[in-house]
């Protein structure tokens, strides 16, 4: 969570602003926005940083280990990966960004768990800590020099140009926008446990929720795919290609959630029990959790569309009222059937607002296409 504050938005701003600024040679403003994003993001992690240090020295009955602490140092590091490896998407480097944040940052990260087991004998918090920033900073750094060897010819040696307004209006709103769905996805288990259930059924639906929720790191990986086209058909109005693209991603998501659906109606008890075998009892909450989440994970571009043509504030209201039914419901529900009350508020709020979203998307495209000016590309 301190970690995604602390990006500030600027990473998925980068997915919006970047694609358009590079299609149409804005070298100035390419330039400008890098200064301003790693500006923003080490100014927001630092100050952060500062303010969780000084909250934990000044705690009384704080731990010595003071991994928090830990955390605090290494948050500019976590975030500035994060940042970078998103800019490598934005400049559609997407396998570069992938192999850094899915591949060198979890290795390094295991590989210097490993070896402080080995050399020091234990294996404390603070040492884990330590190592996933050590992994961060390498990434960082990895994904930084990526992004500069790979961005357009000469933006690094053009004088900056800011359109500052623009892009903290972006970041302040991708930023809220994130702070709402991670609401979304988290907020089940702290209404479960404002319910008093018992502790076994509150974990019984923590795991089944992380199970089920594994599709969403599908439609995470595609989205920050096509995002950058998306952000340029938009910009160039080319609606055929933007519902080429829509088509072509929708089979292959689609097939992938039939696929995802399909184990966990069939593998779903075995998997829960990997975890103890009080969590089979979250088994039909598991069920409805993956629906919502398939639903999510095929219409996910939706929102994107919608926020990347500027409906901001209706992006907003829609992603707000989602985060106020999912604490609402779960709690209705959840005190009338426990976790599988829970598991159907998840499933009917995630289902309505991606219906919603897409309903929404649809509505405004319509209204493009008829334009005069796009009424040949839709005829062909």
């Amino acid at each position: 969570m301190l970690s995604t504050l602390a990006e500030s938005g600027a990473g998925k701003a980068a997915i919006q602003i970047l694609p358009v600024y590079q299609t149409s040679a804005k070298l100035h403003l390419i330039s400008g926005f890098g200064r301003f994003s790693s500006q923003l993001v080490l100014l927001v992690s630092c100050s952060m940083g500062i303010l969780v240090l000084m909250g934990d020295i000044s705690q009384e009955d704080a731990t010595e280990d003071h991994t928090i602490l830990i955390a605090a140092i290494f948050l500019p590091a976590a975030a500035l990966s994060s940042v970078c490896i998103d800019f490598l998407m934005a400049i559609r480097a997407p396998i570069l960004g992938a192999v850094i944040a899915r591949l060198i940052i979890p290795t390094t990260t295991l590989m210097l768990m490993m070896l402080g087991r080995r050399f020091l004998g234990s294996f404390t918090a603070p040492w884990a800590v330590g190592c996933f920033g050590l992994g961060s900073l390498l990434g960082a750094v990895l994904a930084g020099l990526a992004y500069r060897n790979r961005s357009p010819v000469k933006a690094f040696d053009k004088i900056p140009e800011f359109d500052r307004p623009y892009w903290i209006r972006e970041c302040v709103t991708f930023l809220t926008l994130a702070t709402f769905a991670s609401w979304i996805f988290r907020s089940s288990v702290i209404a479960l446990d404002l319910l008093l259930l018992a502790p076994e059924d509150v974990a019984s639906f923590a795991a089944a929720a992380e199970t089920g929720a594994l599709i969403l790191l599908l439609s995470k990986s595609t989205d920050k795919y096509f995002q950058p086209y998306l952000a340029v058909l938009i910009e160039r109005h080319a609606w055929s290609e933007g519902i080429a693209m829509r088509k072509r991603r929708l089979i292959w998501v689609s097939a992938t959630c039939a696929v995802f659906m399909s184990i966990i109606l069939l593998a779903g008890k075995p998997i829960l029990r990997l975890y103890g075998e009080s969590f089979v009892s979250g088994y039909p909450a598991l069920i409805l959790i993956a629906a919502g989440c398939c639903f999510w994970s095929m219409f996910s571009l939706a929102p994107a569309y919608l926020k990347f043509s500027g409906l901001n504030r209706l992006v907003l209201i829609v992603t707000a009222t989602a985060a106020l039914a999912m604490i609402t419901l779960t709690l209705l529900l959840g005190y009338w059937w426990g976790t599988t009350g829970a598991g159907l508020a998840f499933s009917l709020v995630l289902t309505c607002t991606s219906f919603a979203f897409l309903w929404l998307a649809r509505q405004h495209f319509r209204k493009q296409t008829v334009q005069p000016a796009s009424a040949n590309q839709l005829d062909a």
